[in-house]
């Protein structure tokens, strides 16, 4: 990687870091502002402990079907000689969202990739990080899609706000028209000739193309219907779970008058805001999807609803954190030496296209 290349990535990440810190300091203030904290207490005494439970019970069945969907995409890939095991492929997604978590940009999906690639190559299968990474993308899409059906599902029964509909929607198309170009380009297609050249195009589209032809490689895999199915249904259990897991939260709050309904346009706010990690697990953001929705939708109190949309973010990253911590300690190797692993692979993706492009300009 070049010097210009490096220089350039660590000024981003001073502005990246300024970002986050202003955008906490901003909402803190507001909510010491505005919120009456005398109801503060609700947030080590919910309504009932046993609803909390049965949400982290929820949320991690949610984490152990998504591995089941990477599972899925990645045992169709043409290159694999036999089969992966489960076993193989849950403990780098627990640690994947331990780093997610813990950190922002994502860092996790990289990590997840490169325990994943360990194990696989132990097993004498040589897939790249590449295209291991363009399942991770193709699990994305497909969960995308599964999770617009699932919001169609609840609009048809329970009563869901006009944005909630228009977002999903958008979100849906966008994805659904990414599967289908995928599935329907064959393998060897290049980008059209006036994007690959250029000094305006040509960075973004060589910085992508390689992930680009590892994502289309693993869309062409959901051909089998029977695969394609297997993929979707256990991806539309993972959001079966999580939407069960905020109603148990809401339930665990006394705000049990929400219901399904509610849990549904939660459901859709977080996604939405989870699509954006500005901070390392996505405080603040989670916060204000939460928060947002409930005091103007069902009127819930400020101060109780920020009590609920902090619990019930616990609820999620308590699956997480500890279980992929678990898995960590028998991985043998440092959350540190992965977190620079990841960093690493990152900016090698981002530098491959800038000095590709600086040679053919």
């Amino acid at each position: 990687m070049s010097s210009r290349v490096a220089d350039r990535v660590g000024g981003r990440r001073w502005v990246v870091h300024l970002v986050r810190a202003a955008i906490v300091v901003v909402v803190a203030l507001v909510v010491v502002w505005r919120v009456n904290w005398s109801s503060a207490r609700l947030f080590v005494h919910p309504s009932s402990w046993w609803f909390l439970l049965l949400a982290v019970i929820a949320n991690f069945i949610s984490v152990g079907f998504k591995g089941l969907v990477w599972k899925g995409i990645i045992d169709g890939l043409p290159g694999l000689r036999q089969r992966t095991r489960y076993r193989d492929l849950l403990p780098p997604v627990f640690i994947g969202f331990l780093f997610n978590t813990m950190l922002a940009a994502r860092l996790g999906e990289l990590v997840k990739v490169a325990l994943a690639r360990r194990r696989l190559v132990a097993r004498g299968e040589d897939i790249s990080a590449t295209v291991l990474l363009g399942t991770i993308v193709v699990e994305n899409l497909i969960g995308t899609l599964m999770w617009v059906l699932l919001v169609i599902g609840i609009g048809m029964f329970l009563p869901l706000p006009l944005y909630a509909w228009i977002a999903s929607l958008v979100i849906g198309g966008i994805a659904a028209l990414i599967v289908g170009y995928a599935m329907m380009t064959a393998t060897g297609h290049q980008p059209l000739p006036w994007l690959s050249h250029g000094s305006v195009f040509a960075k973004a589209v060589r910085a992508a193309s390689r992930l680009w032809g590892a994502v289309r490689e693993c869309h062409l895999v959901l051909r089998d219907p029977s695969r394609f199915a297997m993929v979707s249904g256990a991806s539309l259990f993972t959001w079966f779970a999580q939407w069960a897991g905020i109603y148990c939260t809401l339930k665990a709050f006394g705000l049990g008058y929400v219901g399904w309904g509610g849990a549904g346009l939660l459901l859709v706010t977080i996604t939405l805001a989870q699509a954006f990690p500005l901070l390392p697990g996505n405080l603040v953001i989670f916060q204000a999807a939460a928060v947002v929705p409930l005091t103007a939708t069902y009127g819930v109190p400020a101060s109780q609803a920020i009590a609920f949309s902090v619990v019930l973010q616990f609820t999620e990253i308590i699956v997480g954190v500890v279980t992929g911590f678990i898995f960590l300690l028998f991985e043998g190797v440092s959350f540190g030496q992965l977190r620079r692993e990841a960093e690493a692979e990152a900016v090698e993706l981002e530098s491959d296209g800038h000095e590709v492009a600086a040679v053919t300009d």
